[in-house]
């Protein structure tokens, strides 16, 4: 004959293995991955499971209350009745911002969307997948404010982190498209081209204005590969590029104001170049290979751009500073940043982050 005692053991063994069956499914479904992106007038993937997780947190369950816990269970025994009592998951972390910055995208509450995202891709806990997705929602959002080049750096920083995910690669090339559309539209990094430069003698600020005229041209000018010629094609928009460069290194060597200055602008020509690099598409005639082979050999150009960047924004901040330059050394920070954080996601380690 089974006693009571039995039978309430037999019950609590029940109620113990389907509470842990349940959490340890709720967990894995709110570390799902958003399953899409959608750039226009949608959002990505809502990552409804990761919401429902944290609903089910505040007040999911049955109809009738627990008990009240008794003074004496609320000290040192609930430790040893809980072995989950102090433990932390990833939903515990900066990747539950993840969730809030969906949802707050989904009312349209536009600031605590982008705080929520930007939480994450600060955040040293999150699983990459989630750091990506996350990028791409901020993408998104600057693209909707019209900063076509923030949009871009942020979703080049999505594919370094996950480079294999599908749903990733889709998102970064509509953020791409999006930008080629935008070409010539403006998106000057720093100061408006065109832009003068006090206290110079009037040969270098010649000098300076002839640089920034061209590089207005270069700015609007897309990399477009051809079938049939598309090294020469690369090769063309990298000279166009090297070119002004070239007038910024004279003008850089007079020093003072004008150093800052033209150092900075060769930061964003090979920021911009590489960007470029990374955006541009094979040829639709291309065979499968050969076109597979042409978007690794752009990659591996656009990251050594990358780094042509970061070096020059370096040096533009440590060069002596004058007066006139502060504004030219906090747009070199601003943008300098960026391009590191695209560097740390692929791996690269970059002194004085």
């Amino acid at each position: 004959m089974t006693t009571r005692d039995e039978v309430v053991t037999t019950a609590q063994k029940a109620v113990t293995t389907g509470a842990r069956r349940s959490r340890i499914t709720d967990l894995g479904e709110a570390m799902a991955p958003a399953s899409k992106y959608r750039p226009r007038g949608g959002t990505f993937g809502a990552g409804a499971a990761l919401l429902c997780a944290l609903a089910c947190a505040c007040g999911c369950g049955d109809d009738a209350s627990p008990p009240a816990v008794p003074p004496a269970a609320a000290g040192s025994e609930r430790a040893a009745a809980d072995p989950a009592h102090g433990m932390t998951t990833v939903l515990d972390g900066a990747a539950a911002a993840f969730g809030d910055g969906v949802l707050a995208e989904l009312t349209g509450d536009e600031p605590t969307a982008r705080a929520a995202f930007a939480r994450v891709l600060g955040g040293s806990d999150v699983p990459a997948v989630l750091t990506a997705r996350a990028a791409l929602h901020l993408a998104q959002l600057e693209s909707r404010a019209g900063k076509m080049r923030r949009a871009l750096d942020l979703a080049a920083r999505a594919r370094a982190v996950a480079p294999s995910d599908k749903a990733v690669e889709e998102g970064v090339s509509l953020i791409q498209a999006e930008f080629v559309d935008s070409a010539g539209a403006g998106g000057m990094r720093g100061p408006a081209a065109g832009t003068t430069l006090p206290g110079v003698p009037p040969e270098v600020a010649d000098a300076f204005a002839t640089a920034e005229a061209r590089l207005a041209l270069v700015h609007k000018r897309r990399l477009q590969l051809l079938f049939g010629e598309t090294q020469r094609s690369i090769d063309n928009r990298i000279y166009a590029t090297q070119s002004v460069v070239a007038l910024y290194r004279a003008v850089a060597a007079k020093g003072g104001t004008a150093l800052v200055a033209a150092t900075f602008r060769i930061g964003t020509l090979y920021h911009d170049l590489a960007l470029d690099l990374s955006a541009a598409e094979p040829p639709a005639e291309l065979m499968r290979d050969p076109a597979r082979g042409l978007r690794t050999m752009l990659s591996n150009l656009a990251f050594t751009y990358l780094r042509k960047a970061e070096a020059e924004y370096r040096a533009c901040i440590d060069a002596k500073q004058t007066p006139e330059s502060e504004l030219w050394r906090l747009a070199a920070e601003t943008e300098r940043r960026s391009v590191v954080d695209v560097l740390v996601a692929r791996g690269v380690r970059v002194a004085d982050r």
